[in-house]
C-alpha cells in the first residue's frame, strides 16, 4: 500500500466531484468500503487515535463499537448518507398532566418548572450581582496612556 495510491484516488475522487470536497469525501468514503487497500491508507495515520477512543470508550463502560456492515454503508441512499432519526416529540402540557395524574399528583400548567430543588433563576439581577461584574469590568479596564 503505498501513498501515492491513497493521493492518486483522492486527486481522482476531486475530478469525479468537479472540485466539491463534500462529493469528492462522499466518492472516496464510497470507494474505502468496496477498496481494502484503500480503507488501509486512509486511516493509517489516525489509527492511534481510534484504537485509543475505542479503548477509553470500553474502559468507561460505554460498550463496544457499533459495527456498520459495508452492504448498508455502501447502499445508503443515492448520495451514499444513512437517513437519520427523527428528531424527539415533545409532549403537549395535556398529555403531561395526563402522564403527572396517573403517577398521583398534579401539575399547575401555569407553574414554573422544578429545576432539581434548585431555586427558580431570578428574574434581574441583585444589586450585588451588578456591583460585582462592574468591579470585575473596573480590574480589567486597560489604562489609556
Amino acid at each position: 500500500m503505498s501513498e501515492t495510491y491513497v493521493s492518486m484516488k483522492i486527486r481522482e475522487a476531486m475530478a469525479q466531484a468537479q472540485g466539491s470536497r463534500a462529493q469528492a469525501q462522499r466518492i472516496l468514503m464510497a470507494w474505502a468500503l468496496a477498496d481494502e487497500q484503500l480503507m488501509r491508507g486512509l486511516c493509517k495515520p489516525f489509527l492511534k487515535g481510534i484504537t485509543g477512543a475505542a479503548i477509553e470508550r470500553v474502559a468507561r463502560g460505554g460498550g463496544a463499537a457499533p459495527s456498520m456492515p459495508a452492504a448498508a454503508g455502501a447502499g445508503a441512499g443515492a448520495g451514499g448518507t444513512a437517513r437519520r432519526a427523527p428528531p424527539p416529540q415533545r409532549l403537549t402540557p395535556a398529555q403531561l398532566d395526563a402522564i403527572v395524574a396517573r403517577m398521583g399528583g398534579s401539575r399547575l400548567a401555569n407553574a414554573p418548572p422544578i429545576l432539581n430543588g434548585a431555586p427558580p433563576p431570578k428574574a434581574e439581577g441583585t444589586v450585588k450581582q451588578a456591583a460585582s461584574v462592574k468591579a470585575l469590568a473596573a480590574a480589567f479596564h486597560r489604562k489609556k496612556f
